[in-house]
């Protein structure tokens, strides 16, 4: 069984956050860690992410924050996913099989044989997430989400 990481849906988040934000501003850590109720240190484990894969750019001081390196129709959710769990196959042998098969001919054979499902749907799951834009995400029938000050919604919610 296959398991995200909680990353992937703060990143899904965070990248809605940062492409709905008024007037393309920068969002401070803070601000994201507070309307996402997610402790800051952990916030910024998974911005970090964001910024080593080039989606995200993160400017230091006073005006620094985080926004979109790039447009929103071209921000994948499997860019985001791999940003957070890497590139690599989720697909890991473990070379259990040999511990209950006896004959080495079944253990090649059926491991092949697994392998190549799991390896079929992950292929299947990372082209699905490929088709599926950011901007898919900003869309609900002919309505679009609108651009938001989030810093304001934030710092008014905790007065």
């Amino acid at each position: 069984m296959m398991k995200m990481k909680s990353g992937v849906e703060q990143a899904i988040c965070i990248m809605i956050m940062l492409a709905t934000q008024i007037d393309q501003r920068p969002i401070k850590s803070a601000i994201l860690s507070k309307r996402l109720s997610v402790s800051d240190s952990y916030l910024k484990k998974v911005m970090r992410s964001l910024v080593v894969s080039g989606l995200v750019d993160s400017g230091a001081g006073k005006d620094g924050g985080f926004r979109l390196s790039r447009t929103p129709e071209e921000i994948t959710m499997l860019h985001i996913y791999e940003a957070i769990e890497g590139a690599h196959s989720f697909v890991r042998p473990t070379n259990l099989a040999e511990k209950v098969f006896l004959r080495a001919d079944k253990i090649r054979d059926k491991k092949q044989e697994v392998l190549a499902v799991f390896f079929d749907a992950e292929q299947q799951f990372k082209s699905r997430l490929e088709k599926y834009t950011l901007d898919s995400l900003l869309v609900e029938g002919s309505d679009r989400i609108g651009a938001t000050d989030w810093e304001s919604i934030v710092l008014s919610a905790e007065n």
